[in-house]
């Protein structure tokens, strides 16, 4: 198969030079829209990210984060990017390990969320004052307000908590608990399982950063409470937050950033 019947898109030339040794695999999951083929030619992995920007948040986005953290992180390396009739292509290096989330055992779960604690307040150590780009949460309220609005998304894919509320019942009541300040750090932006990669128990690297920038330390927060809880059992969430230190978690500000992120998973 050619690489446009493998991708349904046409290449950009020279991506398509860089990539014509390399045998290619569908490797796409979650709830982004964005395309993920691994690619393959027996010295060396990389993947390929393809998108058709939705929103702000975009694979633009993410090469500036992840050339600006080089150094900083363990991060995937940029090997190209580019723009072809509105659609991005982000050629990444791979991160040898295997995801956060399979782990099954108490002991790999204990370790697994250490790990996840550690890393997620390294992250939010970085000096942010260089950061290129900003995550206002309340550039998020009013990019939620124009989904609403054009109801460019299905209230049937919210999660089950929220199921009994229309969208317009879920954006009042993400108004009304929206805290009154925000405390603002370099944030991932989606600090879940399967953006962790762990090799011998140890963190290998992390992926996916569209959503990078400065942002509330809360978003990560209840991002990684509600892949704890969906991955582990909601029993292991406050063990994240023992770990990395909190003494007292803010549960509404979880809520609210949970709840705000409905509007985003489609």
């Amino acid at each position: 198969m050619t690489n446009k019947e493998i991708t349904h898109f046409e290449l950009p030339e020279e991506l398509s030079k860089i990539t014509e040794e390399f045998i290619w695999e569908d490797h796409t999951f979650g709830y982004s829209g964005t395309k993920v083929f691994k690619l393959n030619n027996n010295q060396e992995v990389r993947y390929l990210k393809i998108n058709q920007p939705k929103s702000e948040f975009n694979l633009n986005k993410e090469k500036i984060i992840l050339k600006w953290l080089e150094g900083k992180l363990p991060v995937p390396k940029v090997h190209y990017f580019g723009i072809k009739e509105g659609t991005e292509f982000l050629l990444l290096s791979e991160i040898p390990g295997k995801n956060s989330h399979p782990f099954t055992t108490e002991e790999a779960k204990e370790r697994i969320i250490e790990v996840l604690a550690k890393t997620l307040k390294q992250i939010h150590e970085i000096d942010k004052n260089n950061c290129p780009l900003k995550n206002n949460p309340d550039r998020l309220l009013e990019l939620a307000k124009q989904k609403l609005d054009d109801m460019s998304f299905n209230p049937d894919e919210f999660d089950e908590r929220w199921q009994n509320k229309t969208p317009q019942q879920l954006y009042e009541e993400i108004l009304k608990i929206k805290p009154d300040k925000y405390d603002l750090v370099f944030s991932h932006g989606d600090y879940c399982l399967p953006n962790i990669i762990i090799n011998n128990n140890e963190l290998s690297g992390l992926i996916d950063w569209s959503w990078g920038g400065i942002n509330d330390r809360y978003f990560d927060f209840a991002a990684v409470a509600w892949s704890i809880g969906y991955n582990y059992g909601k029993e292991w969430v406050q063990l994240f937050f023992d770990k990395y230190g909190i003494e007292k978690v803010d549960w509404d500000r979880i809520k609210f950033y949970q709840m705000l992120n409905e509007f985003f998973q489609q």
